[in-house]
């Protein structure tokens, strides 16, 4: 374990793992560490309340786990997931960059201040929505590999898939 508290700390000798393991110490307030780092496996910052911001053009190869990190608002350009992105419970979350891809599940649950998805979002898992309240449209050119679950989304008009604009393509059931 690296001790947060250490003065002669040099953290540009420190490996990856290291470096995750200190921002995780922080509460995510020492995110710079993280600047240009591309993780070839898992990423977990779960529950980092301080966390505000991602480093731009971040690359996760496996999940991206970031439950919890109720100060998060959004998300960097030129972010890619290759597995699942958990951004549960990320109350403060009001948007997801462009050119977004998550190549698992995108798990929005409880994001209660998002309101909008960026037009052209491709998941390859499931996308859960639940609790997006203030979510007001899906966009357009949305893809969904799996399931897409819209219980608690209050503010979107659609009532049947029927509804939906008609580049939007969903592979699963819908969960109303």
């Amino acid at each position: 374990m690296v001790d947060i508290l250490n003065p002669s700390l040099d953290p540009s000798k420190l490996s990856i793992e290291e470096k995750i393991e200190l921002v995780r110490q922080s509460d995510g307030l020492l995110i710079d560490l993280l600047e240009g780092l591309k993780v070839g496996r898992n990423l977990h910052l779960r529950d980092c309340s301080s966390l505000l911001y991602l480093p731009e053009e971040l690359k996760v190869g496996g999940d991206l786990y970031l439950e919890g990190c109720s100060s998060l608002t959004h998300l960097p350009k030129g972010l890619r997931v290759g597995g699942w992105l958990d951004l549960r419970e990320c109350s403060s979350l009001t948007h997801l960059p462009e050119g977004l891809k998550v190549g698992g599940s995108l798990w929005l649950n409880g994001c209660s201040s998002l309101t909008h998805l960026p037009e052209g979002l491709k998941v390859g898992g499931w996308l859960n929505l639940r609790g997006c309240s203030s979510l007001t449209h899906l966009p357009k050119g949305l893809e969904v590999g799996g399931y897409l679950w819209l219980e608690g989304c209050s503010s979107l008009p659609y009532k049947t898939k029927k509804d939906f604009p008609k580049s939007i393509k969903i592979g699963g059931v819908i969960i109303w």
